[in-house]
């Protein structure tokens, strides 16, 4: 056991000796006294005096033979006197202690906390960008590990005591990272622990003193995103959603409609994708219903370009099979074409298809990629009324999930005015026209309830955080019966 000093020897000032320039050993203790390599162990039991914090000086206070100086600041350690051996409590070169070093000094690394980590979790330690997170340029490090997580890296963070996971966990949130997170605890000790979160929902940490590893790489089949379509295989909703998540993990899930999707969001599935609106065909009023009676926040949309094609097995076609948005938007084609066969209605294009697959001279409309899932031959293609057709689908997500500012938002609302009456809709648009906001959509649904009662679905420029829309929405919420704000996002 080593003998530490008074109090009044803490902390040691340095002073360059007069004598030749020092060579020392710089020891990594690793993630602790169960992980010292042999290296390690030699160079302390045998040190003539051991300099370090008194954190690494406690994790290996079991092979200390000689005098103990605690120091603070370690970037003047080419002051101390020749021999002596510098404790690092990771692996030197991991926490920056090895740029110190001057030629001919020795650094012996540690089994760092990184390394115990990527073999616990199945990471290979080239996927990994270290970080060591200080409390007092906390938010320098929050942008180190957005940047190494853009470029594709897992990041391994040795935090301060005041390092905050939730917070990091906003942030990250706020920048579109829905990713694993990983606590690491007393690795190597027999009350080891490691406990996988997501951004979404991070696990504590149980002590201070923790690792975390922030990234892709985790591989946890229960952290994968569930997003919600409308199904079965081969929708344009299933389009949509892969284009959403991109190169990201996530398990798609298919529904029979669109109300079963967006009724799931928050529940069963984690975000839900559907349509909203066509170029040629307008909105899609299941979609509108759904978004008032259910409390789902839009957090993203997609703009798919459409393009139908009729798809049979064999033979002369009787039935025509498809969505009706999809049976509007190529009307034109089958009064040309299939004047006289029957026209049938189903939950999805793709519902069509795997219908179509079953019968004799049943064709369906739907997108190109299905022939080939439900062993179907391409009739005819492109189809539509018009080529420029196109159809915006929503993410769905809960409204802890609402994305911060980007500058380029987009707000959805639905407003229920007081009452029927001369100027009413006039007052509510004049809140937005005072204001400079941009309107991008407005659209009135039947209320349900009685004749000539209605709603108004709003799309504007312009993010709920933002000062000015901020004040609209306070104003405008004082003149209506019911103000539900849908979600803020960035515009496609």
């Amino acid at each position: 056991m080593g003998v530490f000093p008074s109090p009044m020897d803490l902390p040691i000032r340095l002073i360059p000796p007069p004598h030749k320039n020092t060579t020392m050993k710089i020891v990594g203790v690793g993630a602790g006294r169960n992980l010292l390599t042999a290296e390690a162990i030699d160079a302390i039991e045998n040190a003539s005096v051991i300099y370090g914090s008194k954190r690494a000086i406690e994790l290996v206070s079991d092979h200390i033979q000689s005098v103990c100086r605690e120091i603070e600041d370690y970037s003047r350690i080419s002051e101390l006197p020749d021999d002596a051996v510098v404790l690092s409590t990771g692996d030197p070169m991991i926490s920056g202690l090895g740029r110190f070093a001057k030629p001919g000094d020795t650094v012996i690394p540690g089994i760092s906390s990184l390394q115990v980590a990527c073999a616990r979790l199945g990471i290979e330690q080239t996927e990994i960008a270290a970080i060591t997170a200080h409390a007092r340029d906390i938010d320098r490090a929050m942008q180190t590990i957005l940047r190494e997580l853009k470029l594709g890296k897992t990041v391994f963070v040795l935090p301060d005591t005041r390092f905050d996971l939730h917070e990091i966990s906003e942030f990250l949130l706020d920048h579109g990272f829905s990713i694993p997170i990983a606590v690491c605890e007393q690795l190597a000790y027999p009350d080891e622990r490691i406990v996988i979160g997501t951004t979404r929902n991070p696990p504590d940490a149980k002590s201070d003193l923790f690792s975390a590893m922030i990234g892709g790489a985790i591989a946890h089949d229960d952290l994968k995103t569930a997003i919600g379509v409308l199904g079965p295989e081969g929708t344009f909703s299933e389009q949509a959603a892969k284009r959403w998540i991109g190169y990201s993990s996530a398990e798609l899930r298919y529904f029979d409609d669109i109300d079963e999707v967006i009724s799931s969001v928050g529940t069963t599935i984690d975000l839900g994708v559907v349509p909203i609106e066509n170029s040629l065909e307008g909105s899609i009023g299941l979609t509108l219903d759904a978004l008032l009676k259910y409390p789902v926040t839009i957090i993203g949309e997609i703009i798919l370009p459409i393009q139908h094609c009729l798809l049979a097995k064999s033979g002369a076609i009787h039935t025509v099979m498809s969505h009706p948005q999809a049976i509007a938007q190529c009307r034109r084609f089958l009064e040309a074409n299939y004047g006289n066969a029957d026209i049938q209605v189903t939950a999805s294009t793709a519902h069509a298809a795997k219908l179509a697959s079953a019968q004799e001279g049943v064709a369906a409309i739907a997108p190109a990629e299905t022939a080939a899932k439900y062993g179907l031959e391409i009739v005819s293609a492109n189809i539509q009324n018009v080529d420029e057709n196109y159809t915006r689908f929503i993410v769905l997500g809960t409204d802890t999930d609402l994305p911060a500012p980007t500058g380029h938002d987009k707000t959805s609302i639905i407003v229920d005015l007081r009452k029927d009456r001369p100027g009413a809709l006039y007052e509510l648009l004049g809140e937005f026209a005072s204001r400079d906001i941009n309107l991008t959509k407005i659209e009135s649904c039947p209320t349900k309830k009685a004749l000539g009662d209605y709603l108004f679905y709003i799309d504007f420029q312009g993010h709920i955080h933002d000062e000015l829309i901020c004040d609209a929405m306070k104003s405008i919420e004082g003149m209506v019966a019911m103000l539900k704000v849908l979600g803020s996002y960035r515009m496609a």
